[in-house]
């Protein structure tokens, strides 16, 4: 991985430059609410194709430089495909990933002190989040869906000790479980 300085630090193989030096590359998400003004922005090419696939915006915290983001276009396609959030003290916050590289993030991971405590999907690809995963430790406890894609949770799953326990399903649109199927054991 390549990396550049403010203060003028040598480039390596995959050709980092600053945000001084005029560049294109990889379009990057426009409605996403950051504000790369806040920081020292890292460009690099990671294919060596002589355009920048990938970015990292730096921050100065309490005299430190600390990369706050990431954006990578992971396939080369011209289009930001992955965005890692960090902290100020330069712990993952979050991910932003557009799976089907669209130029639309489709798939958000939240995570707390390193571990994964949500996931968030479109899983049609309209914009909406429509699938909710819940982590605990680590876990998977539990998942919400929105099946018929009306905006409400209507298929629950909970599980135990990282096997499906149980299965809700709102029947009537009402917002509450109409039907609870216990998962069956394996061995019996």
């Amino acid at each position: 991985l390549a990396c550049s300085t403010s203060d003028g630090a040598a480039k390596t193989d995959a050709q980092a430059t600053s945000s001084s030096e005029a560049s294109v590359g990889a379009v990057r998400l426009a409605d996403d609410g950051f504000d790369a003004s806040c920081c020292t922005k890292r460009e690099f090419d990671l294919n060596k194709d002589g355009r920048p696939d990938a970015y990292q915006f730096v921050k100065v915290v309490e005299n430190e430089p600390v990369v706050i983001r990431k954006e990578n276009d992971v396939n080369f396609d011209g289009k930001i495909d992955l965005v890692r959030n960090m902290s100020e003290k330069g712990e993952l916050s979050e991910e932003r990933l557009d799976n089907d590289f669209d130029g639309r993030i489709d798939l958000v991971v939240f995570f707390e002190k390193g571990a994964i405590v949500r996931k968030e999907y479109d899983t049609n690809f309209d914009g909406k989040v429509d699938m909710w995963r819940y982590f605990d430790k680590g876990q998977l406890v539990r998942e919400e869906a929105d099946l018929n894609y009306d905006g409400k949770v209507d298929y629950w799953e909970y599980y135990e000790g990282g096997k499906l326990d149980r299965v809700g399903i709102d029947r009537d649109g009402d917002g509450n479980v109409d039907e609870w199927t216990q998962a069956k054991d394996e061995a019996g």
